[in-house]
């Protein structure tokens, strides 16, 4: 079908309310696109109708409205595309859109909304009353001719927990109301990615939530399993807000309002805003004290609630179970510049493998192979997996401890592969912001080196040997105790870290590694025969052993703004270490968490606040730990009395994470390393839970946009 320009397309709507015209059959879980007229014919009059729900209860006399979001910021505000046309529900709920609305752009991103109304319980208009839907991009939807919507608290509850971190930051009687994003490639890829997640949570043309989704992709079937009765169960706490007059004695005022209120910041005065701050603020953290907002929020579910919600939680956080014999005890995952999540398998029984998923779980790629180091095809021997980055191209490398020493790149272009030896047992990946890959070798018998591949160039090898023994000092030989460079990350000032939880060498153990002053340049030129090796020195491509922040067994890393954190995953330590950075210079270490807010940390992710998010390997049930970007801790701490003795955002189905990333919706992703069980062919989304960030992160190194949103 060939669709009009966005200055052609003009539709009518009709002023009066009306009965709903039917359930239109929608692509997928939401809204999709219908067949329409024939590209010769005439643009037929698009219809919008729907119902409006407080509960099973109609809402009559709601204002309904149509926005384009915002594109001037994140939560700026959006464009009422009905303009000064009043549409109102009916006695019954009903509503019916048939007339002007001019879509900005095909791909304007659009949501509905029904304020105010009687929610026909003897109180009259009850103005606390804000619900939404969240649409989808405006041209598809001006071609259908017939689509319906249903508004209620569960349509409202998935749009806060996916786009809530879209929502305008004025709460109150000047609250706007809007979602809005900044005019940027990545900041509209990362909006558009988490509209299309709501659709893995909710069905908004019956308003009620998924309790699961199959997802066919190029690569097979994903199964997604969302937290239905976790969303009814906020949804259900919305209800008694709007199934109410609204006023000072009613659960919106009492309950509602103050206990979703973050420490300092203004009450909601609608129910839209209430279900952002619980999206926001999970733990219903204030000066009342979590656990008693939590538990006294809950209770406004009741046995005569509209929706079946579950049993007490410790936060508000909604997540997603992604499973398929595709995922095979998954081990990392990074995210690409679209949002894409990639995933690195940890089994060895099929020689495991590399998966793209795309953000609403479809598998894309499925690369495997069944011989190490095979020549360039279409597969990736992953029978010893690692790590894995992203390149600036969007080409993942993976690291393999297998005997030859294989790095793998997958050409994400063409689907083929390259392989190559990297000397012994190649375990940490990072890529600069400059597109060069180091790859470092961690072998207990063998040479240990850094290896460089500038602009992501397979042909041309750089090597970095390790000083012998003292830090600082000329690697003369490659044959060494100092370091074994598990995992690897990037500073904001250029410098390499490693951690060293393994390394066999007593005194160099417990500790992470910094390579500073990379010089590159005496392996660089047209004559240079590769594999070249440069020297290291006390001024050029120094190793220097860090100990301060008291390393023990330090795993995975991520940099901050002018920091650099690692998590301490010793039996006991439960910890992550900031260490402040002036270029190469370690100002500070502080190490932050317990045992009741953080429980066997493993990899380390950083979001586009700042904040810390901590993958905790503990197998069921499995958690998140985050931090904030100057060490307090955000999720829930374990208080000793149920239900709230539990560590992290805890979910079913999250079981032994270690792999996480934040993608640029700001979902959060876990690698479940269950070697066997249901949840170990699986990934975990914990959706709209973190900033939004700049992905992958050698883009966010290049552009100077580590914890900051696309």
């Amino acid at each position: 079908m060939t669709l009009l320009s966005s200055t052609q397309r003009i539709i009518r709507i009709s002023l009066a309310g009306g009965l709903a015209l039917g359930l239109a059959t929608l692509a997928g879980c939401g809204v999709g696109t219908l067949a329409g007229p024939s590209p010769s014919g005439p643009m037929p009059l698009a219809n919008i109708s729907g119902t409006v729900h407080g509960g099973q209860q109609p809402i009559s006399l709601a204002t309904i409205q149509l926005w384009a979001v915002g594109s001037s910021g994140y939560g700026s505000d959006g464009t009422n595309l009905l303009g000064s046309h009043v549409v109102t529900t009916d006695p019954g709920g009903n509503f019916s859109i048939t007339g002007d609305y001019t879509c900005p752009t095909d791909d304007t991103l659009v949501y509905i909304t029904a304020t105010a109304g009687d929610p026909g319980i003897g109180g009259g208009n009850n103005t606390a009353i804000k619900l939404v839907a969240a649409l989808g991009p405006c041209g598809p939807l001006a071609a259908n001719t017939n689509t319906f919507i249903s508004i209620n608290e569960v349509t409202t509850a998935a749009t806060a927990v996916a786009l809530g971190q879209y929502f305008s930051t004025t709460f109150g009687s000047g609250g706007s109301d809007n979602f809005g994003t900044a005019n940027t490639a990545q900041a509209k890829v990362g909006l558009a990615n988490a509209f299309a997640t709501v659709n893995n949570l909710v069905d908004t043309t019956q308003g009620i939530a998924l309790t699961t989704v199959s997802i066919t992709g190029a690569a097979g079937t994903i199964t997604a399993t969302p937290e239905a009765a976790k969303l009814n169960t906020i949804a259900d706490i919305l209800a008694a807000c709007v199934n109410s007059d609204g006023g000072a004695s009613s659960p919106c005022q009492t309950t509602l309002f103050p206990d979703v209120t973050p420490a300092g910041k203004a009450q909601p005065t609608d129910t839209l805003q209430a279900a952002v701050y619980m999206a926001l603020n999970p733990t219903s953290n204030n000066a009342n004290g979590s656990a008693a907002n939590l538990a006294a929020l809950y209770v406004l579910q009741t046995p005569q609630s509209p929706f079946v919600g579950g049993t007490q939680p410790t936060d508000w956080t909604v997540g997603i179970l992604y499973t398929s014999p595709v995922l095979l005890a998954p081990l990392s995952v990074a995210a690409d510049a679209s949002g894409n999540i990639w995933v690195l398998n940890g089994t060895a029984a099929t020689n495991g493998s590399l998966v793209e998923l795309n953000p609403t779980g479809s598998a894309l790629v499925n690369a495997l192979t069944a011989a190490n180091g095979g020549t360039s095809g279409t597969g990736i021997n992953t029978s010893t997996p690692r790590n894995i980055a992203i390149d600036l191209n969007g080409n993942p490398w993976i690291s393999t401890t297998t005997s030859g020493g294989w790095v793998f790149q997958y050409v994400a272009s063409s689907g083929t592969v390259n392989s190559f030896a990297a000397g012994k047992s190649p375990y940490g990946v990072a890529i600069d912001g400059n597109n060069n890959v180091f790859v470092g070798s961690a072998s207990t018998s063998a040479h240990f080196e850094m290896f460089e591949y500038p602009g992501a160039d397979i042909t041309k090898e750089i090597r970095y040997p390790i000083a012998s023994s003292t830090p600082g000092t000329a690697g003369t030989d490659l044959q060494n105790l100092f370091i074994l460079p598990e995992y690897m990350a990037f500073d904001t000032f250029g410098n390499l870290w490693m951690s060293n939880g393994s390394a066999t060498s007593a005194t160099s153990s417990n500790a992470v590694v910094q390579l500073s002053n990379i010089d590159p340049s005496a392996c660089i030129g047209a004559s240079i025969v590769y594999p070249c090796t440069v020297s290291t020195s006390t001024t050029a491509n120094t190793f220097t052993q860090i100990n301060q922040g008291t390393p023990a067994a330090p795993f995975g890393l991520a940099a901050n703004t002018n920091s650099l954190w690692f998590a301490n995953s010793t039996s006991g330590s439960n910890t992550v270490t900031d260490l402040s950075l002036t270029g190469s210079t370690v100002n500070s270490g502080t190490a932050y968490g317990s045992g009741t807010s953080i429980t066997s940390p493993r990899l380390l992710a950083v979001d586009g606040s700042g904040n810390v998010w901590v993958a905790d390997k503990n197998a069921t049930p499995g958690s998140v730990s985050e931090l904030s970007n100057t060490g307090s801790i955000l999720s829930p701490v374990n208080s000793g009395a149920a239900p709230f003795n539990t560590i992290g955002f805890s979910h079913a189905g999250l079981n032994s994470g270690t792999g996480i990333t934040v993608d640029p919706s700001g979902n959060v992703w876990v690698a479940n390393n269950l070697a066997s069980g249901t949840d170990g062919n699986s990934v975990f989304e914990i959706v709209g839970a973190a900033s939004p960030t700049v992905t992958p992160i050698a883009l966010a190194l290049k552009n100077s946009t580590v914890a900051a949103k696309p």
